[in-house]
């Protein structure tokens, strides 16, 4: 039942604005506010009859929706939806940009009132999983279940995605029209269609830049209504909401589905809604905004009405703007500086004291800002007039309260959030349409300001049809989903995805999830892992029978036959060229050069250093590789054979020393990889891919930077010629498949590969191939330099930059990022991933990451925001990714259990 609020006239802290004194009540004020007349004699609104308590017959003023426009008795409103916003990589040139963008639009509005309202609406996770796995070429049974664990993951976490809505004040209503609308149903929409001249213009500036929104309309409107209705209550999420109009009659769907209770002297309001499949109850408190001090925005604080999305529970705004005309705030500063004058005479006449000094600094703000709309007057001093009110609920008036607090301590010290009486015609300025409860708090300020709280700020990033990756640590939270072949396919832009970070970043165990969740999907994936350590992925009960490690040091000789790793091309590459038949023969000569040039490098590394450097030496070597064949079914003894041709028929004494050499390599460990006999080459066919091939290359030995290349041991010189031919058999594999399917390469520690040449012009070669054969590339390396020095930056789509301690690492990092150098993202890049001093616990905590999606963050919106990976719900991806070592699973004790339990049998 409702109850009488006792001290309903009763405003608690009514507190002086931050700039200027409260004015007095004005009762043309409150007829543009309430759209009703006053009566004599009154200096504060009064507040009408209590409503009955059931929610069809609580009073509510909205009788109409026609398209984005919402209607009272008195009053049109048209809605809409704002754009996100990114915030936190802005540079502050970027926000004071954005800022002043959005100010400029709302001065357009001078004369008119606009109506704020934020809201939140769950992360769909189940229209999510559905479009994760409608896009998945092949989904397996396993990536069923690791849908199922991501779905349970996002259900427990307060995952959301932040709503802003605008609405604009379009006039009155005449009373024959309201009248009439009450018995035509189709009067509404009349009357939407005879404001069309104003609608339009009204919709022109709500697009512009810094606001950027769109009409309100279908999904959106029943959204809005649905969350106002239902303050602080949990709502069905609809997606198919098709109507453009609501009557009273359908407006009962949301005010009928609700009841609102207040006690006297209640703390909060009381609110039930069935909306949902049963009865929910919610306790809602509101929150005002009092004063407020000085805000260095965006310069060292963060918008202050967005601010709130760091809480971790829900938060419901609700404003009201009027955007002041010139004339009508020079009227009222005169009035207020005169009243201060008058003030200042009383001290000082009157009692012969000093006037406080608050009066003589109120007066100097008083004068200069009617000096601003007197002269030199343009929009960005525009000055509004608004009431900002904060709603939090809880299923207790407790957990209400505490989240009040949570709420008022976020915004100390510089503004001042109070908490008022009359509680429920607060909570009821949420729905549209409503009027003020009170007039206490009004808050004065320039347009600037008011735009400097951004209120679409947020953290978007990623999309909402990938693989599920974790969730968004900075600004606020946020899951986090990213599909890699969303740039080749959507915004035809590359899919070269650099993971960069120090020891210890996370970047193979962001690399290794990718892999594990998008292979499930049915990509077919080709690792290169020089640690041994990922080739555990091959072992997961997902992957059973379609997975392969290969482990290129005991594999047999040929395995890394240069001329072998080239494939040629297809001819239906090529269909949409000019010249189909040119553009082939250019691509088969242009695989020809390609295997001469990695069957050089490789051969050169197989010769003692001293002989590799001497550049007889190399023409002779270059001579026999051209006169050999280069197929994609030639081999290496082509070239023996050309060498030893000529050295036996012209003497010549460098070629044979160049075969002797080579002979001699041929016989060792390592590099008879490259040595197939004839007719062991590939001839270029379509052989069968397994869904996940590993390339372990657990063993090769690197060269120690700055080693002098003639001190370098036999398996250290060894070691550059099968990284780079291991690089190429795996593109190899990338390029068997349909250039239409999805395919993805994985390198770890390229910064090896693009130590020499050969491994640069793969690197290079994957970065421009991306796009036009729907290639993932997943590059790992420790310094974006090993990125940025390939002359490959502008091939990088997405990008992940991981905890990077090395200042010039970091300026490096973000460059790759596409953020300015030494204006303080270089700390954020140290701060991620804190490391816990528990040594003594071995726990896999999330690693945090920048991550540039490459989705199109041009100006701002979405496409770059810290983000925290979190694959633990996934416990064998877990155990497999564990990179560190564990004295606990040493191998001598694995032998001393299996001989213990010999001797106990």
């Amino acid at each position: 039942m409702m109850h009488v609020n006792l001290k309903a006239l009763f405003v608690k802290g009514t507190s002086q604005p931050e700039d200027e004194p409260l004015i007095d009540y004005d009762p043309a004020e409150e007829e543009a506010t309430t759209g009703r007349a006053p009566k004599a004699g009154r200096r504060r609104p009064s507040h009408p009859d209590v409503p009955k308590p059931r929610g069809a017959e609580m009073g509510w003023s909205l009788s109409r929706v026609a398209g984005h426009v919402t209607f009272t008795d008195r009053r049109m409103t048209a809605w809409y939806l704002l754009d996100p916003q990114m915030w936190s990589f802005r540079s502050v040139a970027d926000g004071e940009a954005l800022i002043t963008a959005m100010a400029a639009q709302l001065a357009e509005l001078t004369g008119r009132t606009m109506y704020g309202r934020i809201t939140s609406r769950p992360y769909p996770v189940a229209s999510w999983a559905a479009a994760a796995y409608n896009n998945s070429p092949a989904p397996t049974q396993g990536f069923e279940k690791i849908l199922e664990r991501d779905q349970l993951q996002l259900a427990t976490r307060m995952q959301s995605d932040k709503l802003v809505y605008f609405g604009v004040d379009l006039g009155t209503r005449s009373a024959v029209v309201d009248v009439t609308s009450r018995m035509v149903s189709d009067v509404a929409r009349r009357e939407r269609e005879a404001l069309q001249a104003k609608l339009d213009e009204t919709d022109a500036i709500m697009a512009g830049p810094g606001i950027e929104a769109i009409p309100a309309v279908g999904n959106d409107m029943a959204w809005l209504l649905a969350r106002s209705f239902a303050l602080g209550c949990p709502v069905p999420h609809q997606d198919s909401v098709e109507e453009f109009s609501w009557t009273k009659e359908d407006l009962d769907e949301f005010a009928g589905a609700v009841d609102w209770t207040a006690e006297p002297l209640a703390l909060s309001t009381r609110i039930e809604s069935t909306m949902g499949d049963g009865r929910i109850t919610r306790h809602v408190v509101v929150l005002t905004v009092g004063r407020m001090g000085e805000l260095l925005i965006p310069e060292k604080e963060e918008p202050w009405i967005a601010k709130t999305d760091k809480l971790r529970f829900p938060v419901e705004w609700s404003f009201r703007i009027d955007v002041r005309r010139p004339e009508d705030t020079s009227r009222e500063m005169n009035k207020l500086s005169d009243r201060i004058v008058a003030q200042i005479d009383h001290y000082v006449k009157d009692h012969e004291k000093d006037p406080p000094r608050q009066l003589s600094r109120q007066s100097a703000r008083a004068s200069e800002v009617e000096d601003e709309m007197r002269s030199g007057f343009d929009g960005l001093r525009t000055r509004v007039r608004g009431w900002f009110r904060i709603a939090v609920s809880g299923p207790t008036e407790d957990e209400a309260l505490a989240r009040a607090t949570a709420v008022q301590n976020l915004y100390k010290p510089n503004i001042r959030v109070e908490r008022e009486f009359d509680q429920y015609r607060l909570a009821r300025e949420f729905v549209p349409g409503e009027p003020l409860a009170n007039f206490g708090h009004t808050r004065r300020m320039p347009v600037l300001k008011f735009a400097a709280g951004v209120p679409a700020a947020t953290a978007e990033v990623g999309d909402k049809r990938g693989v599920l990756l974790g969730y968004t640590a900075g600004f606020a939270e946020r899951a986090v989903t990213w599909d890699p072949w969303y740039g080749p396919e959507v915004v035809e832009g590359s899919g070269l995805v650099p993971l960069v970070g120090g020891l210890g970043a996370g970047k193979s165990w962001l690399m290794g999830g990718v892999v594990y969740k998008t292979c499930a999907q049915g990509v077919t994936w080709t690792i290169m892992d020089p640690s041994g350590r990922l080739g555990a992925l091959t072992t997961l009960p997902e992957f059973r029978g379609m997975a392969l490690n290969v482990n290129l040091l005991d594999s047999e000789p040929g395995t890394l036959n240069p001329y072998a790793m080239v494939r040629n091309p297809l001819k239906q590459w090529f269909r949409d060229e000019e010249n189909p038949e040119v553009a082939w023969r250019l691509a088969m000569s242009a695989a020809e050069a390609q295997r001469r040039d990695l069957a050089y490098d490789t051969l050169r590394w197989c010769l003692p250093p001293a002989t590799a450097v001497r550049e007889e030496v190399q023409s002779v070597l270059r001579d026999a590789i051209s006169a050999a064949p280069a197929l994609g079914s030639s081999t290496v003894e082509a070239v023996m054979s050309a060498l030893n041709g000529r050295a036996t028929r012209d003497q010549d004494s460098i070629a044979r020393t160049i075969h002797a050499r080579l002979c001699e390599a041929k016989e060792r460990e390592l590099s008879r990889l490259f040595f197939a006999t004839p007719g062991r080459g590939h001839d270029g066919g379509d052989v069968s891919t397994p869904r996940l091939t590993v390339f372990n290359l657990k063993g090769l030995v690197q060269a120690q930077e700055g080693k002098p290349r003639e001190d370098w041991s036999y398996d250290e010189l060894m070691s550059r010629p099968i990284m780079n031919l291991a690089a190429w058999s795996a593109l190899r594999n990338v390029y068997r498949a349909d250039v239409h399917e999805r395919k993805g390469i994985a390198i770890d520690e390229a910064h090896e590969i693009t130590k020499v040449g050969t491994g640069a012009t793969l690197v290079q070669k994957v970065a421009t191939d991306t796009r036009k054969h729907n290639i993932a590339a997943l590059l790992s390396t420790q310094n974006a330099s090993n990125v940025l020095g390939q002359n490959i930056n502008n091939f990088v789509g997405a990008a992940f930059v991981g905890k990077t301690t090395d200042e010039q690492a970091q300026a490096d990092a973000c460059r790759l990022l596409g953020l300015p150098v030494g204006v303080g993202y270089e700390t954020v890049m140290g701060r991620l991933s804190p490391r816990s001093r528990r040594s003594h616990e071995r726990t896999q905590e999330p690693r945090e990451f920048i991550f540039r999606d490459g989705m199109g963050g041009d100006g701002g919106r979405g496409g770059i925001e810290e983000i925290r990976i979190d694959f633990t719900n996934h416990p064998g991806l877990s155990a497999a990714l564990d990179t560190t070592a564990d004295p606990t699973k040493r191998r001598s004790l694995r032998l001393l259990d299996e001989s213990a339990e010999g001797v106990a049998s």
